[in-house]
C-alpha cells in the first residue's frame, strides 16, 4: 500500500508561512505521517523563508527535520536530466526524479506549483494540492 507523501518545496513553505491553503494542507497531512522530500528542499525552503526572519527559519528546520530527506545521488540526477518535457525546470526535474525513486510507496506528490503538477501528471504520478 502506498503511504509516502512527497512534499515539494512549495508545500513545505505552506507549512511554515501562513498562506491560502496552509490550514487545509496541515489537516490533510494529519493522517499521513510518512513524508519525504528531496534533500534539495532544505536549501529551497530555507532560502524561501529567510526573509520572514529567524522564527521562520527555526520553523523550517523543525519541519525539515521531520521529513525524510532523500539524498540526491547520481541515479536521481541522471533520471532528472532525461525527464520530459525538456522545458521542465532543473529543480522541478530533481524533485520529480526523487518522487519517482520512491516507487510503489508513493501515495501522492503534494505541490502548489502548476508546472510541477503538469510534470508529475505527465509522468503518471499522483498529485495533491489540498486547499
Amino acid at each position: 500500500m502506498a503511504t509516502v507523501i512527497y512534499l515539494d518545496s512549495s508545500a513545505i513553505v505552506k507549512l511554515i508561512i501562513a498562506e491560502v491553503g496552509s490550514d487545509a494542507l496541515r489537516a490533510w497531512l494529519e493522517d499521513r505521517p510518512r513524508r519525504a522530500a528531496s534533500a534539495i528542499a532544505r536549501t529551497e525552503v530555507l532560502r524561501a523563508v529567510r526573509p520572514e526572519g529567524p522564527a521562520a527559519i527555526a520553523a523550517a528546520r523543525s519541519i525539515l527535520y521531520a521529513v525524510d530527506l532523500v539524498a540526491i545521488d547520481d541515479s536521481i540526477l541522471d533520471a532528472a536530466a532525461l525527464l520530459r518535457p525538456p522545458t521542465l525546470r532543473t529543480l522541478d526535474a530533481i524533485h520529480l526524479a526523487t518522487a519517482l525513486s520512491i516507487g510503489e510507496d508513493l501515495a501522492s506528490l503534494v505541490t502548489y506549483d502548476q508546472r510541477m503538477i503538469e510534470g508529475a501528471t505527465a509522468l503518471g504520478l499522483p498529485t495533491a494540492s489540498p486547499a
